[in-house]
């Protein structure tokens, strides 16, 4: 079975569905019609962990040298103790709302604070790992 491709022009509004297990995404579409997208949170979160991948890609198909990338202002950082172990949490967060949060455990929150440390020489910028 072939699905129907809706030309989605821009997300309208969203909800959470009583319960809590799912959410609603509702889009305009080049038509003039609205559909809505009713996603389990699981499916979400499964989204959420590919889009930055779907949107590089697309970028990369536009500029096939890599070198667009979708940046985000930094408005706000938080850094927490789990209670659970000796882990932390970094919140990353930008002025209007976009979050994510990271769990860090000793030698990656060591590695990201040495390298905040070093100054960054541009001529020898590196990715981490």
């Amino acid at each position: 079975m072939q699905a129907t491709p809706i030309q989605g022009e821009r997300l309208t509004t969203w909800h959470v569905l009583p319960g809590g297990t799912q959410i609603a995404l509702d889009i305009a579409a080049s038509d003039g019609g609205t559909h809505r997208i009713v996603l389990p949170v699981e499916t979400l979160s499964g989204l959420l962990m590919t889009l930055p991948r779907m949107l590089q890609s697309a970028l990369d198909t536009r500029c096939p040298d890599g070198s667009l990338r979708i940046v985000q202002q930094l408005g706000q950082w938080h850094l927490e103790q789990q209670e659970i172990d000796d882990s932390l949490i970094l919140k990353l967060g930008t002025s209007d709302g976009f979050e994510v949060a990271f769990a860090l455990n000793n030698q990656h929150a060591g590695a990201l604070g040495a390298a905040l440390l070093e100054t960054p020489d541009p001529t020898t910028a590196r990715r981490p790992n």
